[in-house]
């Protein structure tokens, strides 16, 4: 089964993959700076480096990517030009979400510094400077001016103003529960990038493995609720099925609805598992070794790390085929 038939389905596919990288990476770094607000000691602050690394890496990736493809797919496709004012303004939009990005890395990067020196001074405690640039005003404006604007840009991507021509065939009662949809996956992806990284380079620490247990619950599950919800309002708006029955597959789907729908139900499944291992994993861990596992055959035996790590593959896994769930829904092969 082809998963892009055209170059141009190839080039959509990637457009939108790099654009899931840039939102869901702007996710993580959300995340974490919500999580490092109340955060005083370097060994806590140091705990949020290897995901935030990984954001950093992502986020360039993602960004130049989302650039030089959609501008690639602007220029190939004959219905789309540069010069429109809705890739004009997406683009304009690019650039602020950019620079105010890259200077609230800046504005953060002084707190593992900081974090960095004390912990290398052997000062371990609670350090009120440390929290306050952990707290950094500008950074969290930066960084928020740069959330703003990126979803701006998914808004004026779906509203696409002044090109009537080419939103014409999508109906604009789907607008609403499309941006519900896209912007719940990518909270979701954005959620299962932070637990993946923090728990595959968490090497036992269990403030790192609390770090990416927690991206799970408090941000890929929202999203996760978020994406089916949309999904859901768009296809029983596009389908003869009700609001209900646009929840659970149906023989007679679209291939590309079927195999993105499955990713969806089927990753929800794997994210709950992920969660509830994760869960136990992290309270033995945590020396906590009653539970209810204890009385399951195999798993009773199975050590803390070894649930979080049962996490970590599942996490790997979600962000694989969400992936090639991406791919499909732009591709939509037949």
């Amino acid at each position: 089964m082809p998963l892009a038939t055209t170059f141009s389905s190839v080039l959509l596919a990637l457009h939108l993959l790099s654009a899931f990288a840039l939102a869901g990476s702007i996710v993580l770094f959300s995340y974490l700076i919500v999580r490092s607000r109340n955060v005083d000691t370097p060994g806590s602050t140091i705990a949020m480096v290897p995901a935030a690394r990984v954001a950093s890496k992502v986020v360039i990736v993602g960004g130049i990517g989302t650039l030089v493809f959609g501008i690639w797919l602007a220029i190939r496709l004959d219905h789309v030009q540069v010069w429109s004012g809705w890739v004009i303004a997406a683009i304009v939009l690019w650039i602020v979400a950019t620079a105010t990005g890259q200077r609230a890395g800046v504005e953060f990067e002084r707190a593992l510094t900081k974090a960095g020196e004390l912990e290398s001074a052997g000062s371990t405690g609670p350090n009120a400077e440390l929290l306050a640039l952990n707290r950094s005003a500008r950074g969290t404006t930066l960084h928020l001016v740069a959330t703003i604007t990126v979803f701006l840009i998914l808004i004026d991507m779906i509203w696409k103003p002044g090109a009537s021509d080419i939103v014409a065939f999508r109906p604009d009662s789907w607008n609403v529960p499309l941006l519900i949809h896209i912007t719940g996956a990518m909270i979701l992806v954005g959620g299962v990038l932070g637990a993946a990284a923090a728990l595959a380079l968490a090497g036992g620490d269990i403030g790192k493995v609390k770090l990416g247990y927690y991206s799970l619950l408090f941000v890929a599950f929202p999203g996760l609720v978020l994406t089916k919800i949309g999904a859901t309002a768009i296809w029983s708006k596009e389908s003869s099925h009700s609001f209900i029955g646009a929840a659970f597959p149906h023989t007679d789907d679209p291939r590309w609805i079927m195999i993105g729908g499955t990713a969806l139900d089927g990753g929800a499944g794997l994210l709950v598992l992920a969660l509830i291992l994760g869960w136990f994993g992290v309270r033995r861990m945590s020396g906590g070794e009653s539970d209810f596992l204890t009385k399951v055959p195999v798993v009773k035996s199975m050590s803390g790390e070894t649930l979080v790590r049962a996490t970590t593959i599942i996490s790997v896994v979600l962000l694989v085929g969400y992936a090639l769930a991406i791919w499909v829904m732009s591709t939509k092969p037949s």
